[in-house]
Parts: structure tokens; C-alpha cells; sequence
């Protein structure tokens, strides 16, 4: 089949001449051998007839029986709903740039929407298997086109009378051809009440969609052949990735593009109140996604499955184990040949309880982690298509800014950038540019999502020597293994513990954590210094004596010199009614009454005598 050729600017009238008897109901269109050769068709190439009316059609080439050039027929079998094939033109001629030749490819999936006829003596809506048959025979080897209606011929038996083109996967927009392959299913909408769906373009998320859709084909499209070769084909997909990674849009995408039914949930809704209600609710959604599957294959998407099938054990737990075990049942039922593909999704996988993830259940899964570079740039792409981005903007720099962002962090971020352009452009109020300054603010407020912890964001940032008052030989020692990594690996490995008397053996050898070095309590001498970074901020009183604090502050760690200084400067705000003012001596000496240290003489001589035990030949003697 030859390429799209377009519309020709010019043409050749064609005169229009009514069809042959022989070839009405075979979506013929009858042309000479000049037209033919004109358009570039061979044998049975799918063509669309734009109609004078607005309307179109959707025919096969074929040559005239005459072999006369100069006259057009054609067979209206599949046509836009409502259009004048019998009289396209007053003249009755169609003029030759009105036909061009469209891809056909072979469709997997056909939703179609039934309009049925009137049988005479039988009352009662036909069996949906009868009209699905008859839809089957009447699609057979066709090309259709989205949108369009394909009637049946006169006098043809059976309960349809038209079928209108709702769906399919490949999208059949201009044209699909319908093949013995093709699962063809009733739509559960008319027409005029089908949604349309836009594609949605997945930055950074194709190669996962390729893989999900590859593992959705098998029992959406091909059930049947699978069955008779007695496979058991993969019924439940486990999508695995942090949060904000575009998890539920992607599963979106894939059943648009599959022509499938979607049923989404979110878990979490499913719990219930009352005893029994969560395992009530389990089962009406997995009873809804059977019924939809009696029509067109189902995806059902289970969104935070983690929440309604955590990890069993435990002796509190037996509501939670009974949900368990009707998810599994409901799932193990579904393989009966129902066509319904379970997918869940999780930010937590290893909280999710093991049976589910067994063959047979969700036995594929898909990891979907943090975006790489390329997705990254990716995702920023489709974001900013349609934004007024200033050319200045490097999306390739943006990109490489951006580590740890997923798609919802990048999402957030545009937009803040664009909410700053239009606050604060001067020159254009009604068409702001979002250029580099408005991104560099948007990182201000927007942080990755893989930087924060359970309860917040965590402090990255980096802390230099001079922030750290006294440890003189600790840093010293910390400074000799920095510069030996760099001749090394790169690479430095620092574990911290208050506990090493419960650390295995193992881990402490040569090759593994291969220096130990002990931090004791700051002497003298560092306890003045800690006190001198704790204070660099503070207004001072001209009668404060660090070095008096210091000596007082014996088994005073740094943290506890931090909540010192901290404490004498809540004291000296408290005394002049939460005024701005200078922290004296006498805060200091308050503050020694209820700031105690945390450590002790008994402390100190346990670790002393826990490192001369061990002996360790690795301890740096400082």
C-alpha cells in the first residue's frame, strides 16, 4: 500500500455513477486506470473519499469492469454518519483531488456500538452474543474508519443493522483493517457519549509504557489463542516506583492505547468501618471489572495496593489478613478466562504481603525509578510545549539541575517558574516569557521528592571546618582520608555509631570499615571554640567570659554547648519582654542550672575500656 499521498490540488472530474448491483455491501469503489495510476492504488488500497457535504467514506480501490476512465462508483458500506453519498455534488461528479490513498493498518482491538434493526415477530433485546457475531460478519476483512458507520447490506439476516466505529488500538484514524486477529467488542457507550482521549505524551516514561503494553497485549488481544494452546497468560502486573514518577498516568496511557476498558481505584477508599466492609468492597470492584469485561477487555488499576494488602503477621493483624486473602482469591479467580488485567501500583513493594506476588498473581512487575538524565529532559519537554519558554532556556542544563526530580518535582517546578513570570514580568502583563530567572526562583521553593525523608525535607546542605568548633586531631585525621580517596575511588564510606560494643566483627575489618577513630568529649580548649561558633551571631554583653563558660562545662558535649547558648539567649529574650538584646553572664550561669551534659565520668571509662578490650589494631590514638 502506498503512503498517505495527501489530497492532489487539482484533479480531473470524476463522473459519479450509481453502483453496481454486484458490488453493493463490498465497500468498492470502482475507478479507471488513469485514476487508479493517478492516485498511486493498487488492488484493494484503502481510500478516503472526502464528500462536497462535510462528509466522507472509506472504500477499497478497484478497477472498472469497462476499464472507462472518467467515471467513479462506489459503495457507501462505510461512511461518517449522516453523509449524502447518493448525491455528493449536484453534477454528480467528485472531483479527483476528493480521493487519497491512508494507511490501513491491521487493528488488534475494534470497539464498535451496535444500532440494532427491528426483527418482526420477536420481542425483546437480541442476546449480546448474537449481535456480537453478527458485528464479527459484518467487519470481516473491512477497512473502517474511527468515526464512522458501517451499514449492512440490504436484506442482510441477523439483529444489526449499523455498526458505528467508537475505538480501536491501533487508533483507526484515518483507517484500520479489520483481520481475523481482531477482538472486536461491544462499546458500553453510544457514540455521542464516548469521551474523547487525547494522547497523552509520556516524557521519560516510554520505555516503561513499552513494557506494560507488551504485557497487557497477550491477554487483551489475543484470549482466545492463548486458551486453545492452553497457556496461562500473565493476569496481574505490580507497577514499583517512589512517589510522583507518573505511575497511574502511564497505566492511563497504555489502556487508551489498547482500546481497553479502565477501572481505577485507589485502595485506600476500599477500607471500611465495619467489620467485613473492606473485603464487601474488594469484591464489588472486582465484580464491576468482570461485567466490563463482558463488553470490551478490562484493565482494573489498583492504585496504593500496599495500603489494602499489607505484609501479614503479627497477632493484631487478622482484619487486615482476611483482606489479604480475599485479593488473592478474587485474583486466582480471574485466570477462569475473564478478559481483565489486574495492574497495581506501589511506592512501597516490600511492604506488600509476598503471596500477592507469586506467578500466577502480580507475577510481573515493572520498577519505574527516579528519571535519568535523558527522561528527564524528556518530561521537561512535553511539560513546556505549550508554556512560553524564552529560547534562552536550556532545557538540556535544566535537565542536569534536576537530579533527583521526578515527573510531579519537574511538573511543580515549571509551574512555579511560570506563576513567578507572571508576577513579576514588567514588560508584558498579558503575555509574560518564562526565561532562566524565573527557574532559578521556582528551585528556591520546589525540592526533589527523593531528598525527603518520612516527616520532611532533609539538610543537604554542606557544613564547612570552620563550622565545627574544636576536634582539631579528628579533622585532621578526616582530612588524610579525604585526600587519600581522591587518589582512590572517589569514593568514601564514613559510618558513625554511639554503640560500637554491638557491631559484628565483620564489618570492622581491613577492607571494610578499615580505620576506626574514637571522637571523645571536647577538652577545654574545644569547648571554647564550639562556644565561639554558637555565639558568632549572638549580641554579646561586654561582660560574657567564654573562656569562664568553657571551664564550667566539663562533660559538655557540642550538642549540649549548642542548647546552652540557645537556652541563655531564650533567657535574655524573656527578660526584657521578647526584645531584641545582649546575652550576659548571668544567662550563662541561669542556663548551667538546667542545661546538664549528657555524658559522664562512668560513660567515658566505659568506651575507654570498650576499645583497650577489643584491641582493635585499627583505632586511631588521637
Amino acid at each position: 500500500m502506498a503512503p498517505d499521498s495527501g489530497p492532489f490540488p487539482e484533479g480531473p472530474l470524476l463522473k459519479l455513477l450509481p453502483v453496481d448491483a454486484r458490488d453493493r455491501g463490498t465497500q468498492r469503489c470502482r475507478l479507471g486506470p488513469a485514476a487508479l495510476r493517478a492516485l498511486g492504488a493498487h488492488l484493494g488500497s484503502a481510500v478516503k473519499i472526502s464528500l462536497p457535504d462535510g462528509g466522507s467514506c472509506l472504500c477499497t480501490a478497484w478497477p472498472r469492469r469497462d476499464g472507462a476512465d472518467g467515471f467513479v462508483q462506489l459503495d457507501p458500506q462505510c461512511a461518517s454518519p449522516g453523509a449524502a453519498v447518493g448525491a455528493p455534488g449536484s453534477r454528480g461528479s467528485l472531483n479527483l483531488s476528493r480521493l487519497r490513498l491512508v494507511p490501513c493498518p491491521p487493528l488488534r482491538l475494534l470497539a464498535v456500538w451496535p444500532v440494532l434493526r427491528e426483527l418482526a415477530g420477536v420481542s425483546g433485546a437480541p442476546n449480546p452474543a448474537a449481535v456480537l457475531e453478527a458485528a464479527q460478519e459484518l467487519l470481516r476483512n473491512r477497512p473502517v474508519s474511527l468515526g464512522h458507520v458501517v451499514a449492512a447490506p440490504p436484506g442482510a439476516p441477523g439483529p444489526v443493522a449499523a455498526l458505528h466505529i467508537v475505538s480501536g488500538a491501533p487508533n483507526p484514524n484515518p483507517a484500520g483493517l479489520v483481520t481475523p486477529r481482531t477482538h472486536i467488542s461491544l462499546s458500553g457507550l453510544p457514540p455521542s457519549e464516548e469521551e474523547p482521549q487525547p494522547e497523552v505524551p509520556l516524557g521519560g516514561l516510554s520505555e516503561a509504557a513499552d513494557s506494560l503494553r507488551e504485557l497487557l497485549d497477550l491477554p487483551l488481544s489475543y484470549p482466545r489463542a492463548l486458551a486453545s494452546l492452553g497457556l496461562e497468560v500473565p493476569r496481574g502486573v505490580l507497577l514499583a516506583g517512589p512517589p510522583g514518577v507518573g505511575k497511574t498516568q502511564l497505566v492511563r496511557a497504555v489502556a487508551r492505547k489498547a482500546g481497553a476498558e479502565l477501572l481505577a481505584v485507589s485502595a485506600p477508599t476500599l477500607q471500611g468501618s465495619r467489620p467485613g466492609e473492606t473485603e464487601e468492597n474488594v469484591r464489588r470492584v472486582f465484580q464491576r471489572a468482570q461485567e466490563l469485561a463482558s463488553r470490551r477487555p478490562t484493565l482494573l488499576f489498583l492504585d496504593e495496593v500496599d495500603a489494602l494488602c499489607p505484609r501479614r503477621g503479627g497477632p493484631h493483624q487478622a482484619p487486615e489478613s482476611r483482606v489479604v486473602a480475599q485479593v488473592l482469591t478474587l485474583l486466582d479467580g480471574i485466570s477462569g478466562g475473564r478478559e481483565v488485567v489486574v495492574v497495581g501500583a506501589t511506592n512501597r513493594p516490600d511492604a506488600l504481603d509476598p503471596a500477592l506476588r507469586r506467578p500466577g498473581r502480580f507475577d510481573r512487575e515493572i520498577v519505574i525509578g527516579t528519571p535519568t538524565l535523558r527522561q528527564r529532559k524528556a518530561i521537561l519537554q512535553v511539560i513546556t510545549s505549550k508554556m512560553p519558554i524564552s529560547s534562552q532556556v536550556d532545557l538540556s542544563l535544566l535537565a542536569e539541575m534536576t537530579v533527583g526530580y521526578v515527573g510531579a518535582d519537574l511538573t511543580a517546578l515549571c509551574r512555579e517558574a511560570a506563576m513567578h513570570a507572571l508576577l513579576h514580568s514588567e514588560k508584558n502583563q498579558d503575555n509574560p516569557m518564562i526565561d532562566e530567572t524565573d527557574f532559578l526562583e521556582a528551585f528556591k521553593k520546589i525540592q526533589p521528592s527523593s531528598f525527603r525523608s518520612v516527616i520532611g525535607l532533609m539538610d543537604i546542605k554542606p557544613v564547612g571546618w570552620e563550622q565545627i568548633g574544636g576536634l582539631e586531631d579528628v579533622k585532621l585525621k578526616l582530612k588524610q582520608l579525604e585526600f587519600q580517596e581522591v587518589f582512590n575511588s572517589n569514593v568514601m564510606i564514613v559510618a558513625a555509631t554511639n554503640r560500637p560494643d554491638v557491631l559484628d566483627d565483620a564489618l570492622l575489618r581491613p577492607g571494610r570499615l578499615d580505620k576506626i577513630i574514637y571522637i571523645p568529649p571536647p577538652d577545654e580548649k574545644g569547648r571554647l571554640s564550639i562556644l565561639k561558633v554558637c555565639t558568632k551571631n549572638m549580641p554579646m554583653g561586654p561582660d560574657i567570659s567564654l573562656e569562664n563558660v568553657a571551664a564550667d562545662t566539663c562533660f559538655f558535649s557540642g550538642a549540649d554547648l549548642g542548647n546552652l547558648c540557645k537556652e541563655a539567649a531564650l533567657l535574655a529574650l524573656q527578660e526584657n519582654g521578647l526584645e531584641a538584646t545582649t546575652v550576659k553572664q548571668e544567662h550563662f550561669l541561669e542556663s548551667l542550672k538546667t542545661v546538664k551534659p549528657s555524658l559522664s565520668h562512668k560513660d567515658l571509662t566505659l568506651y575507654k575500656n570498650l576499645f583497650q578490650k577489643q584491641g582493635f589494631s585499627n583505632l586511631e590514638d588521637i
